[in-house]
């Protein structure tokens, strides 16, 4: 139950036509108040209707390794990026640059993911796409954000994930009951990276054979506070992953606990020429949780198994379980793992004393049964405690600001460290510029 981290995918769930729906963690400012006066009349809505997304960010991450080494940086930079407006309703452009530039951070420090091998800068055409929206539906080919449970930004370092792909994505509208997404990715560019690979090669290495990736996901909201969600990709000769999930927000009065419960799902095995492990595969990992909030409070429980040929392979984004953290995943072959978390909204009690938008919380999980899938041997149980504090109001002169502090810490057995300690500290600050 962290407090989310994305922000390069907030803009993409408002796909609909201007006016485009309030943004709660972006400081928003009117394209009236940069010119000092409305649109003219006659303006075109590719220019009229234009939004422009500033991200500044600044990232320290450093974590002392099971291995005995230390990865360690400091970054500055962030992203620039524009959406324009339609043509005639129907044609439109976008894209997004990117940059992550070192303050501090040594050649043999590296892994922290904020930087490029060696410690390099990132400078890179993220995102560069055009747009076409028919009825309900948009269409996008080129580089472009995907925002599904396993195919996403993973926006949790400096710069996201980005893919150079062809997609059609519903159009969201609260009262329709499904949304939908379907493509084919060809290239994806990792949160370290300047460049595009090809997909097999995020997965497997840069020997792999050149493949893409079909994808299809569909969201279905049958009743009042319950999604269900299904999603497949397919990448050929390596792998085939699929999803479900089901959660229910259960429908309580007004000022009582809110209940809430979920499960999910990811079937994953080899397909052709099983160029992945070289030999046929198949596992899964099954996850459940349940939850209350109340006052403020956040109450969170979660548990999950994995199959015992596999771990999960997951390099296309965040995870969808319900035991990611901010270090594990519990996921590997036959792992098995349960947690706990509580955190605590402080504008619930104090908002009017300047507190809306702090909160605090602690997560705690451990994982047994792991085994190494080739010679079946058992692993170390391991655990993992997490703690943070976020300050990321949704109002105000500070609206648009992000402060998050993170610590977490890994204990196992069998290394040279006993325990993998890791601190980050993040600030960002989002600006979106629109129409009204």
């Amino acid at each position: 139950m962290p407090v989310p981290d994305d922000v390069a995918d907030e803009l993409e769930r408002t796909r609909v036509a201007p006016p485009v729906p309030p943004q709660p963690y972006m400081r928003e400012i009117y394209w009236r108040d940069v010119m000092g006066r409305d649109w003219p009349a006659d303006t075109p809505s590719f220019f009229r209707d234009s939004l422009v997304q500033v991200v500044a960010r600044t990232y320290l991450l450093s974590r002392d390794n099971f291995d005995g080494s230390k990865s360690e940086a400091m970054a500055d930079g962030g992203w620039l990026a524009y959406r324009s407006g339609l043509i005639a309703d129907f044609l439109g452009i976008g894209g997004a640059y990117y940059t992550s530039q070192k303050i501090f951070g040594e050649p043999d420090q590296g892994g922290t993911i904020l930087l490029a091998p060696g410690q390099g800068p990132i400078n890179v055409l993220g995102q560069a796409y055009v747009r076409a929206r028919v009825l309900d539906n948009e269409f996008r080919g080129g580089r472009q954000l995907v925002d599904t449970p396993l195919i996403n930004p993973r926006d949790n370092r400096m710069v996201p994930i980005t893919y150079e792909a062809a997609t059609i994505n519903s159009v969201p509208d609260k009262d329709r009951m499904y949304d939908y997404s379907a493509g084919y990715l060809w290239n994806a560019k990792l949160r370290d990276s300047n460049y595009f690979i090809s997909m097999s090669d995020a997965l497997a290495g840069p020997a792999a054979v050149d493949r893409g990736a079909p994808f299809a996901m569909v969201k279905v909201r049958p009743i009042t506070g319950m999604a269900v969600t299904v999603m497949d990709y397919n990448i050929e000769d390596y792998i085939n992953t699929g999803f479900a999930q089901a959660e229910y927000l259960i429908p309580t009065p007004k000022g009582t606990p809110q209940w809430g419960i979920g499960a999910n799902v990811i079937d994953q095995g080899s397909v052709g020429a099983n160029l992945l492990a070289g030999a046929p595969f198949h596992t899964f990992q099954f996850s459940g949780k349940g939850q209350v909030k109340y006052m403020g409070w956040t109450g969170f429980v979660a548990g999950s198994a994995t199959g015992n040929e596999s771990g999960i392979f997951s390099p296309f984004g965040t995870k969808p379980n319900y035991t990611d953290m901010q270090q594990l995943s519990f996921d590997r072959a036959n792992e098995k793992a349960a947690g706990a978390s509580v955190a605590y909204d402080f504008g619930y009690a104090f908002g009017d004393l300047g507190l809306s938008g702090l909160s605090v919380g602690t997560w705690y999980s451990r994982g047994w049964g792991a085994i190494d899938p080739l010679t079946t041997l058992s692993l170390a149980d391991r655990s993992e405690f997490d703690v943070w504090l976020q300050y990321r109001p949704t109002e105000g002169p500070l609206k648009g600001l992000r402060v998050k502090v993170q610590y977490a810490d890994v204990w196992q057995q069998g290394n040279v460290r006993g325990t993998q300690p890791e601190f980050r500290f993040i600030v960002d600050y989002t600006v979106l510029f629109k129409n009204r």
